[in-house]
């Protein structure tokens, strides 16, 4: 049962992923719906570098270049941790990030809503936080973290196992910062995932939210 709804949600994603809103309601004044709309660079169709606030680590902790996405079903690339191990939420891009604290204690790691991680393909999707992440890193050592990122390319291909990525800006804009919003503080399941994934596609093609995800994401 559980790989049966396993199965129904990446299709659901997919689909949602490649969702390119068609004649949906655009209150924010997007740029318009189809495959070749963008909200901005590194979006939706856009294979330019994404442009945002710039993100830095906190002194003391790096993070392995480059990132590595890798199968969460088996996560031998990311030191055997399981989708319970995980942050963030999305199943299009999925990634593990490997930090190295260099202090004598740990690092409250706080990666902000936005945050994008870039593609050094540009055949393939670069991946967006939705929510406020929060890891607690220790000192010495590597630190494994699977991320789970949402799909911000609906033309391009997912992510894959060994694909290459860079950490990224902040996305923010007004749009973007409406679903951070509506998101902010909510424990999510995974079913919770697609109604996000197709807010995120609208946004990422320059739609806006509609009045449906509007909706959805209130009722998570």
């Amino acid at each position: 049962m559980a790989k049966r709804m396993g199965v129904v949600l990446a299709v659901a994603l997919l689909a949602a992923c490649e969702d390119n809103g068609g004649d949906t309601e655009k209150p924010d004044g997007g740029g318009g719906g189809g495959k070749e709309a963008s909200a901005g660079p590194g979006l939706g169709s856009s294979t330019a570098q994404p442009e945002g606030a710039p993100f830095t680590l906190p002194a003391g902790l790096t993070l392995e270049t480059p990132i590595k996405s890798y199968s969460p079903e088996d996560p031998v690339d990311c030191d055997n941790k399981f989708r319970n191990e995980g942050k963030g939420s999305g199943e299009d891009v999925t990634l593990c990030l490997i930090f190295n604290n260099t202090t004598g204690g740990p690092i409250t790691l706080t990666l902000p809503p936005g945050l994008i991680f870039v593609s050094k393909d540009g055949d393939i999707q670069n991946g967006l936080l939705a929510q406020r992440v929060t890891i607690e890193v220790p000192a010495g050592g590597r630190f494994f973290v699977p991320m789970f990122t949402y799909c911000a390319n609906q033309p391009r291909s997912t992510s894959g196992i060994g694909q290459a990525y860079a950490l990224g800006p902040v996305i923010e804009y007004p749009a973007f910062k409406e679903m951070y919003s509506l998101l902010e503080g909510k424990t999510l399941e995974r079913p919770d995932v697609a109604p996000i994934q197709v807010a995120v596609s609208h946004l990422t093609s320059g739609e806006g939210l509609s009045a449906s995800d509007r909706a959805a994401l209130k009722a998570l």
